[in-house]
């Protein structure tokens, strides 16, 4: 179920961004890239720098975001689990959440709340951890219906924290064990450099634009765990809505139904 595993890869800034945090903190030259303060260099100079060094670069440019797009996979306990997030420094988000095995859900969060929108297959799962014979049930009464205080739920917590994209960017306990500068490239059409990273994650390759803002581009996980996430719309603002009313449920209502369900 989506509860374990999203535990796992909600840091999947994620599941591959740790690579870039853990080299930002990494001893020696790197500290000299961008000191505390300093703004992040233009990408065009990046061939002058270290590995390390193109990564502390890479690191104070995405910490400098206000909002970014992220979209790619991760596998994780055999599984396939797919994003496409919009998300803001604030934590406001929209996009969605999948995987084969356990559906997709849609999810919606600003400071007003939080809003998820299950579909059929995910909503037999949840269903069923209330309710063993309720799966039909729920999705007939729920299905296209968005669900709202459900935030908190073992089942739903995971996929909440998915909106906390950009503050975990900032955040890393990862630990780093070598970078190497490899060739030139392009992701989606924008010059980039490939890092090759080695951490407590596995073997990763970080993609750093090379033209503007040295923005972490691409991020490639090659352990068993892994994944690629593309990042983009940097700075993008966001226009977050929440749902209609008539549209939403709250959670313990569904829990209610769901209960009572034959």
């Amino acid at each position: 179920m989506y509860s374990s595993r999203l535990v796992h890869s909600a840091v999947l800034c994620v599941v591959l961004a740790g690579a870039v945090t853990a080299c930002g903190s990494s001893k020696g030259t790197s500290s000299q890239a961008a000191a505390p303060g300093s703004a992040s260099q233009s990408g065009s100079n990046l061939s002058a720098l270290s590995a390390s060094q193109v990564l502390d670069q890479a690191k104070a440019a995405m910490g400098s975001l206000s909002s970014m797009h992220a979209k790619g996979y991760v596998t994780t306990d055999s599984d396939k689990i797919t994003l496409d997030l919009s998300a803001g420094k604030n934590k406001d988000c929209t996009g969605t959440v999948s995987s084969a095995s356990d559906g997709s859900m849609q999810i919606i969060h600003t400071s007003a709340g939080t809003w998820m929108k299950p579909d059929a297959t995910f909503l037999q799962n949840i269903a069923s951890h209330e309710n063993s014979k309720a799966g039909a049930a729920a999705v007939q009464l729920f299905q296209g219906r968005w669900l709202t205080g459900g935030q908190d739920d073992p089942d739903l917590q995971s996929m909440a924290a998915m909106c906390d994209l950009m503050a975990n960017m900032a955040d890393d306990d990862s630990k780093q064990t070598g970078a190497t500068k490899g060739s030139a490239t392009t992701v989606n059409g924008t010059p980039a450099l490939t890092v090759q990273v080695s951490d407590d994650s596995g073997p990763s390759t970080v993609y750093v634009a090379t033209q503007g803002q040295p923005y972490l581009l691409r991020m490639e996980n090659k352990g068993s765990d892994g994944g690629s996430v593309d990042f983009s719309d940097f700075n993008k603002p966001l226009n977050i809505q929440a749902p209609p009313a008539d549209q939403v449920i709250d959670f313990s209502v569904f829990q209610q139904k769901v209960k009572a369900s034959v």
